[in-house]
């Protein structure tokens, strides 16, 4: 029972749950307390409702606790799954990576192997399928059999492709944090609207704009560098297990254009997420905390792991270049918990 759940990568799905946690209770969370605040100051007194629709001034979820907790254990789930069958796959090149790493057809038999991979992917699928009908966003039901049709392609057939395999987990990766916007934010719309009217400070009519198209922005940012920092990790992977690759008839970038070009793609792809995050810094969040925030715990781990990889000449160099930018990827999603600071 220990070895299939080390199958399932534990720590990958505890970083999962907690980069969902994180746009729920940080981004979202934070972006309502933020605009709760504002709708307050123009009360007519403590606690005055302006807005019928917004009890006591103060925005609440869109998007209800037990659905999200449901949505949260079917990607969880799913990704467990996915991890499950990757490595019934991949058995053979591991042999050569990672030798004394093997689990499947050692320590857990590959029927087994299948069986888990099955219950896992069924479980989280119908879990995401029912939270996307109980919401009433039945269209969303795409979101859990997208993730789990891809993944047995993955781990079938794209992970030897040129360039797919890696484009397909960096988007996967992405669908985390932009699969809690998508229920989140229409339901904020569903529940609020996008606008009202009612009785400010002075007793005059007002209209106020709910801006929860803001949150897009948000979470499309929290997107877009995981899906950034995903290919880079992908690259620092496939250079790290060439040998391994190689031996499996696999068409991975450092097998089919060489070292000094994967280097150099890994190498433009942190570029563009530090230039990214250097633009982000000077143009739209302009605090001080965001600024020191950003520059300490984003850029800086970015530039070191960016130079491991370009001094990198063995397994041990690409895996430590990897782990750095696994650093950087976390402190990042800990920045939604002080999304209230930068508002």
């Amino acid at each position: 029972m220990l070895d299939f759940l080390r199958l399932t990568r534990p720590i990958n799905l505890l970083i999962i749950a907690f980069t969902m946690v994180a746009m729920r209770h940080g981004v979202i969370s934070g972006f309502l307390a933020v605009s709760s605040a504002e709708l307050q100051s123009l009360a007519v007194a403590p606690g005055a409702t302006i807005f019928q629709k917004v009890p006591g001034n103060t925005f609440g979820h869109g998007f209800g606790e037990v659905p999200f907790w449901l949505l949260v254990l079917s990607t969880v789930l799913i990704a467990a799954g996915g991890n499950v069958i990757n490595d019934y796959f991949d058995t053979r090149i591991d042999r050569v990576n990672r030798p004394g790493q093997v689990i499947v057809g050692r320590s857990v038999k590959r029927r087994t192997a299948m069986m888990g991979h099955l219950m896992l992917t069924t479980a989280g699928v119908l879990t995401g399928c029912a939270v996307a009908l109980l919401c009433g966003q039945w269209h969303l039901v795409a979101l859990p059999l997208f993730s789990a049709t891809a993944l047995w392609l993955y781990s079938t057939k794209l992970k030897r492709t040129f360039l797919l395999g890696n484009g397909l987990v960096a988007i996967l990766v992405a669908l985390v944090p932009l699969s809690v916007g998508l229920y989140e934010i229409p339901g904020l719309f569903n529940l609020y609207g996008s606008s009202a009217r009612g009785t400010g400070m002075g007793g005059e009519e007002v209209e106020i704009v709910f801006g929860f198209h803001g949150l897009w922005a948000w979470i499309a940012g929290f997107s877009g560098f995981a899906f950034l920092t995903t290919l880079v990790r992908e690259l620092q992977k496939d250079l790290a297990d060439m040998p391994g690759d190689a031996a499996n008839g696999c068409r991975t970038i450092p097998i089919v254009m060489g070292t000094k070009w994967a280097k150099a793609i890994t190498l433009l792809y942190l570029g563009i997420a530090i230039a990214a995050l250097l633009l982000v810094r000077s143009t739209l969040l302009t605090d001080q905390f965001s600024y020191w925030y950003i520059g300490a715990g984003l850029v800086l781990p970015l530039l070191l792991s960016a130079g491991f990889t370009y001094n990198a000449t063995s397994r041990q160099g690409f895996t430590l270049a990897g782990n750095v930018l696994k650093v950087a990827m976390a402190i990042a999603v800990a920045f939604a918990f002080f999304t209230e600071k930068t508002l």
